[in-house]
């Protein structure tokens, strides 16, 4: 794969992972499908020696947004765009007990003697046995490990976004990166033996109502009055916020109004490579 400096652009990669790849477009090949290998998890946030709080971040729904350049000369194959959910499924198996008694009980009576059954001697018994059962069943059923939907954004680009379906936060693949792209590129080129081959962005977006902030730790207590003195912190939440805005802010990466619910976050960038 090229190298692309771009794809250093990935704050807070154990939250989410990009990896974005499509054939190289050259006089053969005009067109080529596009994959985009996703992973959601959890990031532990605040290591560093200068951090007042710590506090472990994740997302429980985010967007894949696949952005073409007005400018670059490609466009999408509509028939090719993935619909909706994918195939990466999994087992859910169920095990019931099931344990059934049963008594019985009889008698026996009949005439004993030493020389036969024609003597005078008699007995009668009675025998009770209890008898059990069990019935092991397994159930399994398909399950979606995510629920994806495929939309379009305002600005008109090809979206699919990713909310867990078996825990409360997105952890693992919506789909499998290699046998399900995402869509198919098209070169717009007249003579693609020269000029510089189209590129295309991936982007990964929440909305701030979006992050999961758990296990909030302040891990000095001066340290955390000098910072929330100086900067003006409200509370422990308006400071990871701030954390979360400045990291992502660093790498380049767009953050709208942290500070309200429906504010919205990129939380990777990624230009796609061709391989």
């Amino acid at each position: 794969m090229s190298q692309n400096f771009d794809n250093r652009k990935r704050a807070f990669a154990d939250v989410v992972t990009i990896d974005v790849w499509h054939q190289s477009f050259d006089e053969e090949t005009a067109s080529a499908d596009l994959h985009a290998d996703v992973v959601f998890g959890t990031a532990r946030v605040g290591g560093e020696t200068d951090s007042p709080i710590r506090f472990r971040l994740s997302v429980k729904r985010a967007e894949i947004v696949v952005v073409i350049p007005e400018a670059e000369p490609v466009t999408v194959d509509r028939r090719s765009v993935s619909r909706d959910a994918p195939e990466l499924q999994g087992r859910l198996t169920q095990v019931v007990e099931r344990t059934s008694q049963a008594n019985a009980k009889g008698s026996v009576a009949g005439g004993l003697s030493a020389i036969g059954l024609t003597g005078s001697a008699s007995v009668e018994g009675n025998a009770q046995t209890s008898m059990s059962a069990s019935n092991r069943i397994e159930v399994s059923e398909t399950i979606q490990f995510m629920l994806v939907t495929q939309s379009k954004t305002a600005d008109g680009h090809y979206r699919w976004s990713a909310e867990p379906r078996t825990t409360k936060v997105l952890r693992g693949r919506p789909w499998d990166g290699a046998k399900e792209p995402r869509l198919r590129l098209i070169d717009r080129r007249k003579d693609r033996s020269k000029g510089i081959p189209p590129t295309v962005r991936v982007e990964v977006r929440c909305r701030r109502e979006d992050l999961v902030i758990e296990d909030l730790v302040v891990k000095d207590e001066n340290l955390w009055e000098k910072i929330q003195g100086r900067a003006g912190f409200r509370n422990r939440m308006a400071a990871a916020e701030s954390y979360i805005r400045d990291q992502l802010s660093q790498e380049g990466l767009e953050v709208r109004n942290i500070q309200d619910s429906f504010g919205q976050l990129t939380l990777a960038d990624v230009a796609a490579d061709s391989t």
